[in-house]
């Protein structure tokens, strides 16, 4: 018996970057109706609790939140469930090593707070105006910042898979758990995070097996829950090395495909 559904947000549920508002209204009479029926639903995703919570505010009060790619779990009421900070001297050489790659940009994602360099920025833009980030410029973060860091996102537009193939990755990859989020983002946070880690917390929280949770993805990122799920559903419009890992391939975001199989449930 399902108890437990969690599911992944852009490109799985919604288009990258689309804020409150951008999610099919049906979804809130769904997993009202699943709650209703002792099925929990989360939201999981390398997004900050604020962004996600916009976009599920009508049932914000019902779901569990996985945030920060795994590392914060909280739940509609804005309590902290638990949390995975990096070191902050690993923070402080992460950010350094950033700021080596011209062309890469790069947020810091605090306990508190979400924090980049500059407000003129395509980075501090897309993520304030898109995404609905609470987002504070601080200019220079070289020395860190001021908080528990939960991870450390860098950003190009299409390419930030290949600028930081060549040392960045390898060196950090050893530190601290890399992958990636769609073309855009690379997120790292520490080994004892990630969405599998927070998934394997939440069901402990709420006392729900792996065997009856079912998981929804798009992305590499999503593929660490498959040990914690009975069944990893890959939408349509994933890549096609992730639907690989799929045990079933749902249609596509566009279509709702995520939708269609939660009112079957």
């Amino acid at each position: 018996m399902i108890k437990l559904i969690v599911s992944d947000i852009d490109g799985t549920l919604v288009p990258d970057g689309s804020g409150e508002g951008s999610l099919n209204p049906e979804y809130f009479d769904v997993i009202r109706d699943l709650y209703n029926r002792g099925i929990r639903f989360a939201a999981c995703s390398g997004r900050q609790y604020p962004s996600i919570y916009k976009v599920f505010r009508p049932v914000a009060d019902i779901i569990h939140f996985i945030c920060e790619g795994g590392g914060l779990v909280s739940n509609g009421k804005r309590e902290m469930l638990h949390c995975t900070p990096l070191a902050p001297d690993m923070v402080r050489e992460m950010i350094q090593d950033a700021m080596r790659i011209s062309e890469i940009d790069f947020m810091v994602a605090g306990a508190r707070c979400t924090y980049c360099r500059y407000e003129d920025s395509e980075l501090y833009r897309w993520v304030v105006e898109d995404y609905g980030f609470d987002m504070e410029a601080v200019g220079d973060m070289s020395q860190g910042v001021d908080d528990d860091v939960l991870k450390v996102a860098l950003y190009h537009p299409e390419a930030v898979e290949e600028l930081t193939k060549e040392w960045f990755r390898p060196k950090w990859s050893k530190l601290a758990k890399t992958t990636m989020a769609g073309k855009q983002w690379l997120d790292i946070v520490s080994k004892e995070s990630g969405k599998g880690h927070a998934l394997d917390f939440l069901q402990q929280y709420l006392g729900i097996l792996p065997e009856e949770t079912i998981v929804f993805g798009d992305n590499e990122n999503d593929t660490e829950m498959i040990e914690h799920s009975s069944k990893f559903y890959v939408v349509g419009s994933a890549a096609p090395k992730i639907k690989e890992y799929a045990d079933e391939v749902c249609p596509p975001m566009p279509e709702d495909g995520v939708l269609q199989v939660l009112k079957k449930i």
